[in-house]
């Protein structure tokens, strides 16, 4: 399961808080929070520090978004590793 929390949000920007595994199931949800945000002109933050899981379909949609404007902020190690090499273990 990933639970999505909104922390804070300003006419220019939003931090999400992310709990739980961003998996195959829950990919598309993250994607579309995410792009729904991006619409709306915002600079999107994604707290990570409590995710638990991260599966290969999880880092392409992290990676599909433009990095000027989605940040992973307190990535655990291991995602912050899936990320660098692309998904692949």
């Amino acid at each position: 399961m990933l639970k999505i929390t909104v922390v804070q949000e300003s006419q220019r920007e939003v931090l999400l808080k992310l709990e739980g595994k961003i998996t195959e199931q829950w990919a598309a949800l993250l994607d579309g929070e995410c792009r729904a945000y991006l619409r709306k002109r915002k600079f999107v933050c994604l707290d990570c520090s409590h995710v638990e899981y991260i599966d290969g379909r999880g880092v392409e949609v992290l990676k599909a978004f433009p990095h000027s404007h989605v940040t992973c902020v307190s990535p655990p190690a291991l995602m912050t590793e899936l990320l660098q090499i692309g998904g692949r273990s």
